[in-house]
């Protein structure tokens, strides 16, 4: 029997869909699952025509956090395996943080450790209302600690404090209030409401999202002085791009603008 692929991947037309393969287990992380995202998102982020990436887990959990058998609850591991995975896990979390086109999270069940980390690692995160989060690492005699930069980027550090201590469950409303969530939904609705942003995106001009997104990534680490002056340079070259042409055309003529060809000029600029 052929073995299970610890990720799905799927794509049509500029959208792909990622989703996490291993109901069995949770979805939880072990390498091939990490090593299949970070492939599968690296791979991703150097294609121009993707537009948009929806992240998903199959059955009836998003993601368990770390697979606790892979972790070895029952073995010794050394501290040069612990940095290995330590920082495997991390360039995971970057990678998707840091690819140049949108990612919406599919949240539904359940969700633990690490998962709340791929979370908080999406541009969009929407979740049906039965969905739960478990900072369960005090639990295990553990630290959130690959994920904290991530998650108290995300919903600051109060809503940290609050549920990572504890390791009680947080409802998909108290995670929307801290902005872990963005839209909440009935479950019968969830699929609709990620196809629903999927379709905003889509015909939206490709380089200048891609742009966006690498922009306010790069204001995060930066004076308020760099600031500025990264502001006036994307506004410039922003208006002065082949997009910018098109579209603002476009709208003055009254029809919908054709990104295509548009786009090429501006799809290998992207930094950050």
């Amino acid at each position: 029997m052929a073995e299970q692929a610890p990720i799905l991947v799927e794509s049509s037309k500029g959208l792909t869909r990622v989703t996490l393969n291993r109901p069995d287990r949770r979805n939880a992380f072990d390498s091939k699952m990490i090593h299949a995202l970070l492939e599968t998102f690296d791979a991703l982020g150097r294609d121009s025509s993707v537009r948009v990436i929806i992240l998903e887990g199959s059955g009836s959990t998003f993601c368990a956090g770390m697979d606790l058998q892979w972790f070895g609850a029952d073995r010794s591991i050394s501290v040069t395996e612990a940095q290995r995975d330590a920082e495997r896990l991390l360039g995971l979390f970057r990678c998707i943080d840091e690819c140049p086109c949108p990612v919406i999270g599919r949240i539904h069940g359940s969700t633990y450790g690490g998962g709340i980390g791929l979370i908080a690692v999406c541009d969009i995160a929407v979740a049906d209302t039965a969905a739960t989060f478990v900072f369960s690492e005090v639990r295990l005699g553990l630290v959130p600690a690959v994920i904290a930069p991530f998650v108290i980027r995300k919903t600051g550090e109060s809503f940290v404090r609050r549920f990572c201590l504890t390791g009680e469950p947080c409802s998909a409303a108290t995670a929307r209030e801290f902005g872990l969530i963005h839209d909440v939904v009935e479950p019968a609705a969830l699929h609709d409401r990620i196809t629903a942003l999927a379709e905003m995106i889509m015909p939206l001009a490709p380089a200048a999202v891609r742009d966006t997104k690498a922009l306010v990534r790069r204001l995060r680490s930066m004076s308020d002085e760099e600031k500025w002056k990264a502001a006036v340079a994307a506004n410039v070259s922003a208006r002065l791009s082949s997009e910018a042409r098109e579209g603002l055309l476009a709208f003055s003529e009254r029809r919908t603008p054709v990104w295509n060809d548009a786009s090429k000029e501006n799809a290998t600029t992207i930094t950050g």
